[in-house]
């Protein structure tokens, strides 16, 4: 179970923090959650890469969980990435000298992406780990509803709206059953929010996205499920191509049958495989 702390402290609220703490790690994986979500969701994750001997560190992004804003407003990108650099200095200083993996799923896969791209201290983990990142969406955006959220964007950034996600895409019934009982746990996304990471998107994908390439030699673990509903596994397969193909440390899994939570598996599968997978990844490192 974790430990609750203040993060940040701003003037307009909070940044939530929660700690697996061990005293002694080999590692600390800080993570960084997805749209609707918070960090406390990650306790399995999390317990299982502490039972590792890798301490784990998480935080809840703005406008979700415990922390400051509007729900589903986690926005502005430069303000969101600022945060994850407390999260990075929060873990050096609980433990000096340990190496940090960068770890974010679904709109944290995006977030994280764009961290390691030109976040302030993105040299500072020893890995970087993307899963489902949020790169093109299966169901995809049609360009005059785009066209009108991006004005949207401009005039009222931080109206909302539903992020339709359904329960039943995510993974395991079992593993994925509380999410809509969590009141911590909700299903919008403000107009912002959601241009930042369509245009990060297709940034990362074209290779238009500012990359000022100081991460580029950090070993980096991309996964996808071959059968998420939500976020299109060809946007991961391009990234890892283009990445890839510069010469970037990054190696690409894609499971084979796998929904949307990939560490929460499908029907048949609760996913167990793919957290040891990213587990034994970092113990290597």
């Amino acid at each position: 179970m974790y430990d609750k702390f203040v993060l940040r402290n701003l003037e307009e609220g909070i940044i939530r923090g929660y700690s697996w703490h061990l005293e002694d790690p080999e590692k600390v994986i800080c993570i960084v959650h997805g749209i609707g979500e918070y960090g406390g969701r990650f306790d399995r994750v999390a317990e299982a890469f502490r039972d590792k001997n890798m301490a784990v560190c998480a935080l809840d992004l703005r406008g979700h969980g415990e922390s400051l804003g509007k729900r589903g407003d986690c926005a502005p990108r430069n303000s969101v990435l600022d945060d994850v650099s407390e999260l990075l200095r929060y873990a050096e200083e609980k433990y000096p000298g340990k190496p940090l993996v960068l770890y974010g799923h679904s709109m944290g896969g995006n977030i994280v992406l764009d961290y390691r791209a030109r976040g302030e201290m993105n040299d500072h983990p020893a890995g970087y780990i993307i899963s489902a990142p949020w790169v093109r969406l299966v169901r995809p955006v049609p360009p005059l509803l785009y066209k009108a959220v991006k004005l949207l964007s401009r005039i009222a950034p931080s109206f909302t709206i539903g992020s339709d996600i359904n329960e039943a895409n995510l993974g395991n019934p079992e593993k994925v059953k509380p999410f809509k009982d969590n009141p911590m746990v909700h299903n919008r996304i403000s107009a912002l929010c959601a241009v930042d990471g369509f245009d990060k998107g297709i940034g990362f994908e074209d290779g238009t996205a500012e990359d000022d390439r100081r991460a580029a030699n950090i070993p980096t673990l991309l996964m996808h499920g071959s059968q998420d509903r939500i976020c299109d596994v060809n946007g991961s397969r391009r990234i890892a191509e283009r990445l890839q193909a510069q010469g970037d440390d990054l190696t690409y899994i894609e499971w084979e049958g796998l929904f949307h939570e990939i560490h929460n598996g499908n029907e048949t599968s609760t996913g167990d495989e793919v957290i040891a997978e990213m587990a034994g990844w970092a113990q290597d490192l």
